[in-house]
């Protein structure tokens, strides 16, 4: 009885140490700090357009703190941008600034700049995925399921 309750305790905390390495939190990354990180080493650039407001990206925003397969965590930068910051941001060599649109309301010209559709319009949560050179290969707007972001974050990493 011993024996097997010994090894059932060592088998466990193996799976979890293998577990461990394959899976980590995505790390989030400024703007500032991106084209720094970009000269080191190339990757895809995943970012959250949200505002503090809005509950579906608060949860998404949630499970991208959870753990993900160590090939999405080395392939991918994690950016978070709220909509409606009011500081300046730099970005591929452009300043953006909080453009106010009412007594206390406004949007963020980044966010507009990456989030808004075809027609110009933007939702929240937005996902954005920028290749190295941060030309926009994916976009949707609206809430995406963890498995499913999952997915497309892998379709799109380079073989």
């Amino acid at each position: 009885m011993k024996k097997g309750t010994v090894l059932c305790l060592l088998v466990c905390t193996i799976v979890l140490r293998v577990t461990a390495l394959f899976a980590v939190p995505l790390d989030t990354v400024s703007f500032d700090r991106l084209p720094y990180l970009q000269q080191k080493q190339k990757r895809l650039v995943l970012i959250l357009i949200g505002t503090d407001w809005c509950r579906y990206c608060r949860a998404m925003e949630h499970y991208l703190g959870d753990d993900w397969p160590i090939g999405i965590k080395q392939g991918y930068y994690f950016l978070q941008l709220n909509a409606e910051q009011k500081e300046p941001i730099k970005f591929n060599k452009k300043t953006f600034h909080y453009n106010p649109n009412g007594a206390s309301t406004g949007l963020h010209s980044l966010a507009s700049y990456l989030g808004a559709d075809e027609a110009g319009k933007i939702s929240f949560p937005t996902i954005c995925i920028l290749n190295e050179k941060n030309e926009l290969l994916f976009r949707y707007n609206g809430f995406l399921r963890k498995k499913d972001l999952q997915r497309i974050m892998i379709e799109i990493l380079p073989k």
